[in-house]
């Protein structure tokens, strides 16, 4: 099944959350990519922006205002600081070296993004009036506690306290221990892609969810 962004509703919560984590993957993708063969120049990218037909017809003003706007974009990556109170420069290609040099190690450290999608569609909906401690509240609430907590699920007490089930995978003591995440050698419960596939079942399954309540 496909499921794009745009296919969750910009009016309930997990929306913008879902298109964050995606953007962050597609980032580092694009940033091993631009270390690997090279970052593109301003420009053979001027170039591409114009190719419709348009290049001629630009006055000079309008050709130097594209051109600004790219040396921005493809520059690095200006952070403001208010403890500095001035900016924290990223040179995107030094990172883009730096990924590369090290992917195998970065690689890694990326799925906690996916358990950082899962702590914030948890934080944000804990206390709305159309959730409940249904199956599928409760393996997002075990699956965020296990995110948030060493990147294992810890299930001690008398925790599952009540049903935690999504499809076909079950929250059970027997998980006590085990990584949310697999890893190289295929120990773990969840990959990259489920984080996004049970926040849409979640939205499909309760129809009231709003941003606003």
């Amino acid at each position: 099944m496909n499921i794009s962004p745009n296919h969750f509703d910009r009016g309930k919560p997990f929306y913008p959350l879902v298109v964050n984590y995606i953007v962050l993957l597609a980032g580092f993708k694009d940033l091993a990519l631009r270390g690997a063969v090279g970052g593109e120049h301003l420009e053979e990218v001027l170039r591409r922006t114009f190719a419709v037909g348009n290049w001629q017809a630009a006055t000079d003003e309008e050709f130097g205002k594209v051109r600004e706007n790219l040396s921005k974009l493809l520059g690095p990556l200006q952070l403001h600081s208010e403890f500095t109170g001035s900016q924290v420069a990223v040179n995107i290609d030094t990172l883009a070296q730096e990924l590369v040099s090290n992917v195998t190690y970065l690689s890694s450290v990326v799925m906690r993004s996916a358990g950082s999608l899962l702590i914030l569609a948890h934080e944000l909906t804990k206390d709305a009036p159309w959730r409940d401690r249904g199956p599928l509240w409760e393996f997002l609430r075990h699956t965020r506690n296990a995110a948030a907590h060493g990147g294992s699920f810890n299930l001690h007490q008398n925790e599952p306290s009540r049903p935690a089930h999504w499809g076909s995978f079950d929250i059970t003591r027997q998980l006590n221990g085990t990584p949310l995440f697999k890893d190289s050698t295929g120990l773990g419960l969840l990959s990259p892609g489920d984080p996004i596939r049970l926040l849409w079942d979640i939205e499909q399954a309760y129809p009231p969810m709003s941003v606003s309540a």
